[in-house]
């Protein structure tokens, strides 16, 4: 599970939960440092999550002055400015109503995208046999005429699904069948993905396939429901909209 923290204002990680003790016994973490992780709808001082068992902070002797202003309305001010601060550098963290999407959604996304490309395939084969092999694509025992066609057909169509990949995760962070199931692709920050870990996730999905489909099915067991082009590209698969706040765009 991946942890986030704020020092000095700044927000820091992720980080693993090993890495974010190791900060709790250096006092880097302290009671009142705000802390985010997957499954949280906000920001928590360390000491009010029990998982931490951060020790609450001792008061000073002799007792400080009472605040300027009541201390709700000083940590709602700090998550303010840190969120601000995480926007306008484009690093921002997924949004706190996010979280991953499941096995079976991601399943079901796939067929969905399945679907459409075996659809845009078969026009394409049509496509082939009527402009370069007068309306029928050889069959054996033809082989060379064969190959030849099928080797066209496999280009023309990885063509296509990285086309299609690249246009709908570029222009709405999923693919028709994700956006169905309101499923969104981003990295592990919760930035958007660039053009290249898009296409390079393609490849990975192929690796994928080619391991008897076992990189699909490590998202069964996987805390963050990643596949292996996940684990390939640092992406995340996440339900829900972009919210403003996080939209690095």
């Amino acid at each position: 599970m991946k942890w986030y923290f704020v020092e000095n204002g700044q927000r820091v990680g992720p980080v693993e939960r090993e890495t974010l003790d190791e900060h709790v016994r250096d006092g880097t973490v302290k009671a009142d440092t705000l802390v985010w992780r997957a499954g949280l709808t906000d920001w928590r001082r360390a000491t009010d999550l029990t998982e931490l068992e951060v020790p609450p902070s001792l008061p000073s002797m002799p007792p400080p002055l009472p605040p300027a202003m009541p201390a709700p309305a000083v940590v709602d001010e700090l998550r303010t400015w840190a969120e601000a601060r995480a926007a306008e550098r484009n690093h921002s963290k997924p949004a706190a109503s996010d979280s991953f999407g499941g096995f079976w959604a991601r399943l079901a996304a796939k067929l969905i995208d399945g679907v459409l490309l075996i659809g845009i395939g078969l026009l394409l084969a049509e496509a082939v046999a009527t402009i370069f092999y007068e309306g029928s694509i050889p069959v054996p025992p033809d082989w060379r005429g064969f190959l030849r066609a099928q080797g066209m057909m496999t280009l023309l169509n990885a063509g296509v699904a990285i086309w299609f990949s690249l246009y709908f995760i570029r222009r709405f962070e999923a693919t028709p069948g994700k956006r169905m199931l309101g499923l969104r692709v981003v990295g592990a920050d919760g930035a958007r993905v660039g053009a290249g870990r898009i296409v390079l996730r393609y490849f990975g999905e192929q690796l994928s396939t080619l391991l008897f489909l076992s990189g699909y099915v490590m998202a069964a067991f996987d805390d963050e429901k990643r596949t292996l082009h996940d684990y390939l590209c640092d992406t995340r698969v996440v339900k829900g909209e972009r919210s403003q706040a996080t939209d690095g765009a």
